[in-house]
């Protein structure tokens, strides 16, 4: 056990951030601030009437719609009953206990670009690995994405830990190690699962279907990350979660912050001075992902891209300029860098063409 538990941490000090930036303790970004300036996670205490609405249209309607009270409410100090928490209080609430042996579980939610998945699935890791969180509460935390078929089509335990070549286990003796350790100290264990939804709840395996609803593995500290939609609101009122908490994006002194942390003082000036000006950028920039990307097309382009289309845009002439096309003929096949690259463009344009943030001119 002792030689798998240290293969997890080795793979955790590993990770990557998305934008190629290493966790690991010699690194450039190793701290939550690093990244998100000021960490903000809020409990509520209860569901919106308005997430119950079921006169949204269509389910891409209800979604966008459903997001859409979300950012308001979360960005509202006055809306719901709500507590900040730190990340060591997560599985602690206020009230009930983790303890017993009915399974404990979090959901937590987020708008797409705030960091859930980079927080949950990278620096919460880390940070056990290098026992700064939950070291005393859990002898294993474990990462797997629900986008994972392996994952989500698990028929039992040992399925629903088989994404292995993300945990850096290759040993088969190791793995059986962690699978009989979670089945016999599962209140020892933090299972982390990414993307519920981006999954839809049906094409779940029976098995899958019961752990989500907290039915299975009872014991375990089951951790998931969502955006808000239907389908996870009705998921919560049928199968209420033991905790529920948000991730906030960056307020209007967290975007000024970052920008004067990543840009020299001229550049920074000239950028905040035209967030000032501009509502649609502003409110561009307090997606974490997007001011990220704002920043550094910027000191890139020199252009200061104004909206999601230009983001777009800029990231397109971005990789192309940054490869010697010249030598392209002689490829035998397309660089594995560039390839993800565009494959995250990809995936990128599609979630910002469905909900309708992403336009072209032609």
């Amino acid at each position: 056990m002792e030689r798998a538990y240290k293969a997890l941490q080795r793979q955790y000090r590993g990770a990557k951030l998305h934008y190629g930036k290493g966790l690991t303790e010699t690194g450039e970004t190793r701290k939550v601030g690093d990244v998100f300036v000021r960490l903000m996670v809020l409990e509520r205490s209860e569901l919106k009437s308005a997430f119950r609405d079921r006169s949204f249209g269509t389910a891409a309607e209800a979604n966008r719609r459903i997001e859409h009270v979300f950012n308001e409410l979360t960005r509202d100090a006055s809306a719901g009953a709500r507590r900040s928490v730190e990340l060591s209080e997560l599985f602690h609430p206020e009230s009930g206990t983790s303890g017993g042996d009915a399974s404990f579980r979090v959901l937590l939610l987020a708008s797409a670009g705030c960091g859930k998945t980079t927080l949950m699935t990278k620096f919460c890791p880390l940070m056990w690995a290098n026992r700064e969180l939950w070291c005393s509460e859990f002898d294993l935390v474990i990462c797997g994405e629900l986008r994972n078929e392996e994952i989500r089509g698990a028929n039992g335990l040992s399925d629903l830990l088989g994404g292995w070549s993300s945990l850096g286990v290759e040993s088969v003796d190791d793995r059986q190690c962690i699978v009989d350790f979670v089945a016999n100290n599962p209140h020892r264990v933090c299972l982390i699962l990414d993307g519920l939804d981006e999954t839809r709840f049906e094409s779940c395996s029976d098995f899958v279907k019961a752990v989500l609803k907290g039915e299975k593995l009872n014991g375990i500290r089951l951790l998931l990350t969502s955006r808000p939609c239907d389908d996870v609101f009705n998921l919560c009122e049928a199968y209420p979660f033991s905790q529920r908490v948000e991730l906030v994006g960056f307020l209007p002194e967290d975007v000024e912050v970052y920008v004067k942390r990543v840009l020299d003082e001229q550049k920074a000036a000239e950028l905040l001075s035209v967030i000032g000006e501009d509502q649609n950028l502003a409110s561009v920039m307090s997606t974490p992902y997007f001011a990220s990307r704002v920043c550094e097309l910027f000191k890139w382009s020199e252009r200061i891209p104004r909206c999601v289309s230009d983001i777009f845009e800029l990231m397109v002439l971005q990789i192309v300029s940054c490869r010697t096309l010249k030598s392209y003929k002689k490829w035998k096949e397309v660089p594995a860098d560039l390839q993800k690259q565009i494959l995250d463009l990809g995936e990128f344009a599609f979630r910002m063409l469905v909900t309708q943030q992403l336009c072209f001119s032609e």
